[in-house]
């Protein structure tokens, strides 16, 4: 086999069993303890993109730079069967995260252009946002790449103009922390994760908890603003018939998470209230730096492995 062809398969193995020894990592720490603790969004983000970016880790600072360094360019070799299960599996898992990436990204332009015509506006952050004739009582932040506020008009008339205003800080909040490209990125994550329950439990948690961060950041520390935004969330709720309506996977929605939840939190405002940081982002970003440096000089024995890897059933 050409040494080009032996790279990319050696490559995509590489990252095909590391992000699943990773996602098994990150599932004995979740069900060790990791699951019960109150985490930010951040580190639930970090948590589920941990099996990727380690995996991505592996791939392009240990194995690539010891294969270019050590391996023969000119040698034939053949390629073992576990290399090449390894590799359909990261070929599979990339693929599967590229369609639930579009899935999701179609299906917000769907709800883009089925919510009829958009009266812009001004919410109180600068962000724009459109009233639409919309049958579910919908106001949500819909897109990826250039997320968008949306309103129904039945929202607009059943809130009071201070409940209004908390509604839309609460969906710019969403815009200005890049909530649904973090969206995105969570559901197009290509590794096995993602065909576990795990994945849609870590999904839900993360969801929740950009509803509660956005509270936090739309009302602060204003009891005014609490109480606003807190019998606007119930109003949006009563308004909902319970049908599906207008729903996307890449569209938070004002009301869409916890509602009895966040508004008990909104009236209470407990310092407890607030999740703990358990620094994984900051965790897994010092590992990021710091792992290619001390891997140059294990590159002999990573070629070894691969070489292993590379021979075992051939």
């Amino acid at each position: 086999m050409i040494f080009a062809a032996r790279l990319s398969l050696v490559l995509l193995a590489a990252f095909g069993l590391a992000t699943l020894m990773l996602s098994a990592v990150l599932a004995l720490a979740w069900h060790g303890g990791l699951g019960r603790a109150r985490l930010t969004s951040g580190d639930l983000l970090a948590a589920r993109l941990f099996p990727v970016g380690g995996g991505l880790i592996v791939a392009l600072t240990g194995v690539l730079p010891a294969f270019l360094l050590y391996e023969p360019a000119h040698e034939p070799e053949a390629i073992g069967p576990l290399v090449i299960a390894f590799a359909l599996l990261a070929l599979a898992t990339l693929l599967h995260g590229v369609a639930r990436g579009e899935r999701a990204y179609l299906a917000a332009r769907r709800i883009l252009r089925g919510v009829g015509s958009l009266e812009p506006g001004s919410a109180p952050e600068g962000e724009a946002f459109a009233l639409v004739d919309a049958a579910e009582p919908i106001v949500a932040v819909v897109g990826g790449w250039r997320p968008r506020i949306i309103a129904a008009r039945s929202v607009l008339a059943a809130c009071e103009p201070d409940e209004w205003r908390q509604v839309l800080a609460h969906e710019a909040a969403h815009v200005v922390a890049l909530d649904n490209l973090k969206f995105l990125l969570l559901l197009a994550s290509p590794d096995a994760l993602a065909w576990t329950p795990l994945a849609a439990s870590l999904k839900a948690r993360w969801r929740a908890a950009t509803e509660f961060e956005a509270d936090e950041r739309a009302a602060g520390g204003d009891p005014r603003k609490r109480i606003a935004l807190a019998s606007a969330l119930l109003k949006v709720a009563r308004l909902s018939s319970g049908g599906r309506g207008p729903r996307a996977e890449l569209s938070i929605s004002v009301a869409s998470a916890d509602v009895e939840e966040r508004v008990r939190r909104l009236l209470r405002h407990e310092p407890s209230d607030t999740p703990r940081r358990l620094l994984v982002r900051e965790a897994l970003g010092a590992c990021a730096l710091l792992i290619p440096p001390l891997a140059v000089p294990l590159y002999p024995r990573i070629q070894d492995l691969t070489e292993l890897l590379v021979r075992l059933g051939s």
